[in-house]
């Protein structure tokens, strides 16, 4: 539990009775950034894809009054220069509303401690202009580097 200007917070790895929350939440950040266009992930697909033997993707969820107000999500494979796991992380959003109660820096120290107990190296992107989250990463100890990312969908 979490307690900031008198709300109570709790984080915790997302379950499949999160999913239907979990996608609301990330309609929110396509939204915040203009990018709803390419959300196309469906709930369902969300829950086939998170979980069972070998899910593709994990996370966590911040949780207020039985509400989801945030959640970052990873991915997990091998990053063949360090010779080790890597941990990349996918999202990370909060709710504006519920900002500014540690809720962000707190996800990302939930990543850093599973990256810690699976000995993994820990990468993600960020939109080169959005300065206040490169300033959020920077306060974490990360390195930030302007590398040009190139993607493909088929």
């Amino acid at each position: 539990m979490i307690a900031s200007n008198e709300k109570t917070f709790s984080i915790r790895a997302i379950e499949r009775r999160d999913i239907t929350g979990l996608h609301q939440l990330m309609c929110g950040l396509a939204d915040n950034e203009n990018e709803r266009h390419f959300l196309t992930v469906t709930p369902e697909r969300l829950a086939e894809t998170g979980f069972g033997e070998t899910p593709s993707w994990q996370g966590f969820v911040v949780e207020h009054d039985n509400a989801l107000v945030g959640y970052a999500t990873f991915t997990q494979d091998f990053h063949i220069w360090s010779g080790s796991a890597r941990i990349t992380l996918d999202d990370i959003y909060v709710d504006p509303s519920f900002r500014s109660h540690g809720l962000g820096e707190k996800l990302m120290r939930q990543i850093f401690e599973r990256a810690k107990s699976k000995k993994a190296y820990v990468s993600w992107s960020v939109q080169p202009g959005n300065e206040r989250a490169i300033a959020f990463y920077q306060r974490l100890g990360a390195q930030y580097r302007v590398t040009g990312k190139c993607g493909w969908r088929g």
